[in-house]
């Protein structure tokens, strides 16, 4: 699947750029640089580079996580996230409510969403 993405894009499939991919995936909504970094025996402008090069070819794309922190998801793995104010649980939404929309003949390509709240048992107390 991966490879057919390169393709598509026309890009060379390298050692460096599918062990960028498969961290960010692991990772998830921790995938920052800084921890890019930590899990790859790479220098941080060659991973700086990579990520670049993903996210121009619309392979990557940076979201913002609940702690404001810039991170990097493939992008068919783009979620969404509710986060209580209180307790600063986070709960996973199932799906986006801006897949395959237009809003007024735009069709959107990309998007970040934060939604705060206070979750059920934080309301009781």
């Amino acid at each position: 699947m991966i490879e057919s993405l390169f393709k598509e894009n026309n890009l060379k499939v390298t050692k460096q750029r599918l062990e960028i991919i498969n961290i960010i995936n692991k990772l998830k909504d921790k995938a920052t640089i800084s921890n890019i970094v930590k899990n790859v025996d790479m220098n941080r402008s060659t991973v700086y580079r990579i990520i670049d090069k993903l996210c121009s070819n619309n392979i990557v794309i940076k979201d913002i996580n609940v702690n404001n922190e810039d991170y990097y998801v493939l992008k068919n793995n783009h979620k969404h996230y509710i986060k209580c104010i209180k307790c600063n649980s986070i709960k996973d939404l199932d799906e986006c409510p801006f897949d395959n929309m237009e809003i007024d003949n735009f069709k959107i390509i990309k998007h970040s969403l934060k939604i705060d709240g206070i979750c059920n048992k934080c309301q009781e107390e």
